[in-house]
């Protein structure tokens, strides 16, 4: 096993290292070299922490079985050097052969990594290459993690021997464990309360990044205490001997669910919160505009006079897959003397409006409307007057009275890309001013984003296009983080499920003497079942909701407060749940061994 976790480990931390390593070669230029770099770091160390607690507990299997025999050995008398040796050289030798296998797996496999199209990432097989110094880093930290672990029973004197070969029980834990949870959930709570339109000060920044760590921080040191009260609750109010049994083992070896767990945990509070930072990309202006072009329909604007508008669109419906199209005049705001932001007026009628944003209500052909709700506040006069040209000077000018109404629904969301514009007039109440005024033609088109080539193709020039290298680094982010989850969720349960099934192994003689006096197979196996599951089902919960939690405060800064990703944080919870119960599903298998007279005669 220990072999096997390194080669897995291996494998997986190259492999994700040559993908950082591609990336950041094929966004060069586009981002921040720094800030790229810092955010591929942070996906290698997510990717790395849960490998490393793989590895250590590996290196940690039959540990409370090694632990008697090192201590037995220094009984009679070995020095602490020798019995060093003999753990460094169990786990060792092991290590090494599987840090070389892994080596080799990633090497045959890395011609199938550059096949790999991910978010419309597509890695060339040069680029998917890792460095000498990640090969180097990789080949001495895992085995140094493994021996590291390996070691630490032999570093023990003659009292902790004794203690040791007696198998003596550890103290309660402290409730103290849990200051730095609660204060973290203080912290973040109060940034939460203080919304403000504004940018938030320095001191709530500082407040916001101290409460989310004091959450990860007290995610794990909470476990031995959140696992202690778990199974007083189920001492007091559980029913039956199978809750009273796994109980009991809670209660003796709470600290022991941490080392099993709180990789996975650190984990899944690092993708949780991850998520809710892409949450936030994902609200932006951009990405919105060219989300909806990739999902829903594409749009753009042609800007002819007066007298191509209409040819230009018959020209324009005839290019494979376009919908349709509408035409708008467009009018400016005589600015001319005033200091404010100039408007600008969308003329046509409300049929058009409404074939372009069907959720708007409230249109009539007879007045003018305020399209957005934020101009138009202090506005005196009971006139505005328009050009046709231009927002100072020249063209001809006509006055419409102010809006005195909004059109409801969201208009900007509906109106891209024509929503610069604040004001829709009606085009009886323009007159023959739009005739010299400029016209904008928006073409429709199905879904995707080769409507601007088509009309390139056509001999056409649109005005407006989405960023679509925006829109794709966001989605890479999003499927970033869904893969570092799947990949944390799946060694962490690995870690998990080993540890389980070794802590079932070695109580094989306790649960041959609890038969021995009559108690049931199938009482053990729920007993174990419980045991198991519950831990880490709950630890993933407590992972996942204060994740959650860290990502809501981090979305409530700012002047456009976001909602955090419940659903899909459910969804990764119940996932985990799931998986969590079928791993221990696993260790009863190994936990209920028949009655065989070796092990009466060991009991």
């Amino acid at each position: 096993m220990v072999a096997t976790a390194a080669a897995i480990g291996t494998w997986l931390l190259l492999s994700v290292t040559a993908i950082a390593r591609a990336e950041q070669v094929q966004v060069a230029g586009l981002y921040s070299s720094a800030e790229m770099q810092r955010l591929l770091l942070a996906v290698v160390l997510a990717i790395a922490l849960p490998v490393l607690v793989l590895a250590a507990t590996a290196g940690r299997l039959s540990a409370a079985l090694r632990e008697r025999r090192l201590a037995n050995l220094r009984l009679l008398g070995m020095t602490p050097a020798q019995t060093r040796m003999v753990a460094v050289t169990e786990a060792g030798v092991a290590a090494v052969m599987g840090t070389v296998a892994g080596l080799v797996a990633f090497l045959l496999t890395r011609p199938l990594l550059g096949q790999l199209s991910v978010a419309n990432r597509d890695w060339t097989l040069e680029a998917l290459r890792p460095r000498g110094t990640d090969y180097l880093i990789v080949a001495v930290v895992l085995p140094l993690v493994v021996v590291a672990l390996a070691a630490l029973p032999a570093r023990v004197n003659l009292t902790g021997a004794m203690s040791g070969a007696g198998k003596a029980d550890s103290s309660r834990t402290s409730w103290l464990r849990a200051v730095p949870l609660v204060i973290g959930v203080a912290l973040c709570g109060y940034v939460i309360s203080q919304q403000s339109p504004n940018d938030p000060p320095g001191p709530v920044i500082m407040v916001l990044f101290g409460g989310i760590a004091l959450l990860g921080v007290g995610a794990i040191l909470v476990v031995p205490v959140f696992v202690r009260l778990v199974a007083d609750l189920m001492l007091r109010h559980g029913r039956g001997p199978a809750t009273t049994i796994a109980a009991r083992r809670l209660q003796a070896q709470p600290a022991a669910v941490t080392r099993v767990i709180s990789g996975l945990m650190i984990g899944l509070f690092l993708v949780t919160g991850a998520r809710s930072v892409v949450v936030a990309f994902e609200s932006t202006s951009q990405y919105i505009s060219a989300a909806r072009h990739v999902t829903t329909e594409q749009r753009t604007v042609l800007a002819v006079s007066a007298s191509r508008a209409g040819s230009v669109a018959e020209r324009a419906e005839q290019v494979d897959g376009v919908r349709g199209t509408v035409v708008f005049a467009s009018l400016s705001r005589d600015c001319t003397g005033l200091s404010t932001i100039c408007s600008t007026a969308l003329v046509g009628s409300c049929a058009d409006l409404e074939q372009v944003a069907p959720q708007l209500r409230g249109c009539r052909d007879d007045r003018p409307t305020w399209l957005s709700t934020d101009h138009g506040e202090g506005l005196t006069g009971s006139t505005i007057r328009w050009r046709t040209r231009g927002h100072r000077a020249g063209g001809d000018t006509v006055t419409l009275p102010t809006p005195t109404s909004r059109i409801g629904g969201d208009a900007y969301a509906g109106m891209h890309p024509l929503d610069p514009a604040t004001v829709f007039v009606p085009r009886a109440l323009a007159g023959t001013a739009v005739d010299k005024a400029q016209h904008s033609v928006l073409v429709t088109a199905e879904p995707g984003r080769d409507l601007f080539e088509r009309l390139r193709a056509a001999g056409l020039r649109p005005t407006t296009s989405p960023d679509f290298v925006n829109y794709d680094f966001v989605a890479g982010l999003r499927a970033m983080v869904w893969a570092i989850a799947a990949v944390i969720l799946s060694v962490g349960l690995l870690a998990f499920a080993v540890a389980a099934i070794d802590r079932a192994i070695n109580r094989r003689r306790e649960v041959v003497s609890l038969q021995l006096i009559g108690v049931s197979p199938g009482l053990l196996r729920r007993t174990q079942w419980l045991e198991a599951a519950l831990p880490i089902a709950a630890g993933t919960l407590l992972a996942i909701g204060l994740g959650l939690l860290a990502g809501a405060t981090y979305l409530s800064i700012g002047d456009s407060p976001q909602h955090a990703p419940w659903q899909q944080s459910l969804t990764l919870g119940v996932v985990s749940v799931l998986s969590a119960f079928g791993i221990a599903g696993l260790t009863v298998l190994a936990a209920s061994p028949r009655i065989r007279p070796d092990l009466i005669r060991a009991e």
